[in-house]
């Protein structure tokens, strides 16, 4: 998971909601001048994540456009107040399937099994077989919320998992954290979103293993290791931003995070 930025809401959906405040997702899906605002919304949401999911970073460029979909991160049934959630720029994100997709092509794809599925897919369902709170605030990060830096995220080379990086965790704070502390909060969020199911996991080995074999050939060439990094870091930023951002990020170290600060980083 990597910060977003939220990009300004778009006018199509500013004007929809100002034309049916107590519309819901559904009902604008549906209507046909509520479609438009639709799809303003995925393509905003889509450039302003550099067109990765919002959990667990799969480009979403790399698979079908219409496969991904827009997340709320406060439920959109919540009718509990008179807030429309449903409609509110800042409570949504896009996002992957999940793993949820039977056709969905490799290198992303494993049978839709419950193990198998991610972000908001799993979530969903932990929500529904564990009778969690439904509400995510405090209990697992949103995107936006997250800091550029440090990653709050380490990554376990021999098995492609995520886990929190206990140093980094230690200087952050979330305000409204209902967990003990940052690491229980970024391991809540691991494993509500299912961000170490095998799929993902090897997702990222790949990741990592490609890095592995660009750093031997350097070598070979005789490029000095700092100036190598360097190189492999311009390499793989120069798409803003490449599929599995934070592995290659963790895997290229120092390197990586004091390029993306001469480069401006924020997410």
């Amino acid at each position: 998971m990597k910060r977003v930025i939220g990009l300004d809401e778009p006018a199509d959906l500013t004007g929809y909601r100002a034309d049916n405040p107590v519309g819901t997702w559904e009902q604008m899906r549906a209507d046909a001048v509520g479609r438009v605002a639709y799809e303003a919304v995925r393509l905003q949401l889509l450039n302003g994540q550099g067109g990765l999911c919002g959990f667990c970073e799969i480009g979403l460029h790399d698979i079908d456009p219409l496969k991904c979909r827009v997340e709320h991160f406060h439920p959109k049934s919540d009718t509990s107040t008179a807030h429309n959630w449903a409609l509110d720029w800042q409570n949504m994100l896009a996002v992957c399937m999940g793993g949820s997709q039977r056709h969905q092509q490799p290198p992303h794809a494993l049978e839709p099994l419950p193990e198998n599925l991610s972000c908001d897919a799993h979530k969903d369902q932990m929500i529904q077989t564990q009778r969690l709170a439904e509400h995510c605030e405090g209990w697992i990060i949103d995107p936006l919320d997250l800091p550029a830096f440090p990653s709050l995220f380490f990554l376990e080379k021999s098995t492609g998992r995520l886990l929190p990086d206990e140093q980094a965790c230690a200087g952050i704070a979330f305000p409204g954290n209902k967990h003990r502390g940052t690491q229980e909060l970024v391991q809540h969020t691991i494993d509500m979103l299912n961000l170490n199911c095998a799929r993902l996991c090897e997702a990222r080995l790949r990741i990592l293993w490609n890095i592995e074999r660009n750093k031997k050939q350097l070598r070979e060439q005789r490029v000095p290791a700092d100036q190598a990094l360097r190189t492999l870091a311009e390499r793989y930023f120069r798409q803003a931003w490449p599929g599995f951002f934070t592995t290659i990020r963790l895997c290229l170290g120092a390197v990586a995070e004091q390029y993306l600060t001469d480069t401006g980083f924020q997410g």
